[in-house]
This record gives C-alpha cells, sequence and structure tokens, in this order.
C-alpha cells in the first residue's frame, strides 16, 4: 500500500465519478463558469488531523460532491435518486496509486436545490520524527 494522500483521495473520487457517469461533466474545486444542470463538483470543504498512539495519525478528509439537478421542478425526487447512486459510487474508490479506501460516513442534503453529498475518508498515516544521529566515536587503543 502507497502512502494515503488528500490530493489521492480525490483524485479517486473524481475517477470513481467519471467511471459511473460518463455522460456528466465532473467538475473539481471552485468553478466559476462553466456549470451546467446535471453536471457534478468536486470541492475539499475540511478535515481534520489527529495524534494517536506512538507515531500514528488519524486523518479525516471530508470531500464534497455536488450535484445541480436537471429539472427545478422535479428537483427534490432527482436528487434524491442521485443521491442514492452517489452513495454507492463512493462508498469505495480507488485511489490512482491503486489503493482501495472506503468510505467511513457518506451524508447528504439538498440546500438551495443543490444535493450535496459528503463523504469521509478516515485513514491513519505514521508520521516517524526524523533522529538527529550522533557522529562515530572512533576508540584507539595502543598497546
Amino acid at each position: 500500500m502507497s502512502e494515503i494522500s488528500i490530493n489521492s483521495i480525490y483524485d479517486g473520487v473524481s475517477l470513481a465519478l467519471h467511471a459511473a457517469f460518463p455522460d456528466r461533466q465532473v467538475h473539481g474545486r471552485n468553478v466559476t463558469q462553466g456549470l451546467k444542470p446535471g453536471d457534478l463538483n468536486v470541492v475539499l470543504p475540511g478535515g481534520g488531523h489527529s495524534k494517536q498512539v506512538g507515531p500514528r495519525w488519524r486523518r479525516t478528509p471530508l470531500v464534497d460532491v455536488i450535484y445541480y439537478p436537471v429539472d427545478p421542478k422535479k428537483a427534490p425526487e432527482e436528487c434524491n435518486r442521485m443521491a442514492q447512486d452517489l452513495s454507492l459510487v463512493l462508498g469505495d474508490i480507488t485511489t490512482p496509486e491503486g489503493d482501495t479506501i472506503h468510505a467511513t460516513g457518506i451524508d447528504w442534503q439538498v440546500a438551495d436545490g443543490v444535493l450535496h453529498v459528503t463523504a469521509t475518508y478516515d485513514h491513519f498515516v505514521r508520521i516517524v520524527p526524523e533522529l538527529d544521529m550522533m557522529e562515530t566515536l572512533r576508540i584507539e587503543q595502543e598497546g
């Protein structure tokens, strides 16, 4: 298993969305123009990093997949269907390095007619501090 980074999780989510919804446009981060109904946008609104026992740290990145419904009149039904589909797609993702990561939590809500599906991909990393080694001591004996 390679080292998991937040960027590899973001890329894994984007790849999963492209594979599951090839007919939809998948955008990344802050999009200032070009969003259309039916598009998806992937953002990283936050996360956490907490110390565990020894050199282990727990990381909890949060990924928000935003869906813009095609038909505003049927937005609640369309968003509910898409929330179910996205929950299945985001449950297990594969990073570009080939690692499979499981979502530890998936929530969704509709705000202002737009669907937000948030997934948390908790994982552990090992951060070992570098030690300053002393120089080698040479002992010369006469005798």
